[in-house]
């Protein structure tokens, strides 16, 4: 069965009107230490580390430097002036050597003075159906 243009256009319209989509949050999470990062856009980012309470970083769009294939977080400060936190993802594969997958993006996160290198990826957030 072939599609017309004008069907495929109505169909791909008609679905834009019944989903919304939020630009995907980034995870960055690396090994030994393990640790993970998460940078919802426009709201704070947390670092947790595991053992450890997770750490919320307060953050706005000026505290984001992108340019070609780089997002650079911070450096930002928690609410209680005790840790201090700065991030950089670069695009390019990054091999997760524990559960042998490849990621599309390196991270590395300094968290007060400590330097963490690990993988980055996006999580494509669930599409709300019903709203336009």
């Amino acid at each position: 069965m072939q599609w017309s243009l004008a069907v495929a256009v109505t169909i791909v319209l008609g679905l834009a009107c019944t989903m919304s989509f939020e630009w995907p949050t980034i995870r960055a999470f690396g090994n030994e230490p393990f640790w993970n990062v998460t940078i919802p856009v426009g709201d704070s980012i947390v670092y947790g580390r595991m053992g450890e309470a997770d750490i919320s970083f307060p953050s706005v769009a000026s505290d984001v430097t992108e340019g070609d294939s780089v997002l650079v977080l911070g450096p930002l400060r928690d609410s209680s002036d005790e840790h201090e936190i700065e991030v950089r993802i670069t695009a390019g594969d990054c091999q997760d050597t524990m559960a042998d997958i490849v990621h599309p993006m390196r991270a590395l996160v300094v968290i007060d003075g400590e330097d963490l290198s690990g993988c980055a990826r996006y999580m494509v957030p669930e599409a709300s159906v019903g709203e336009h």
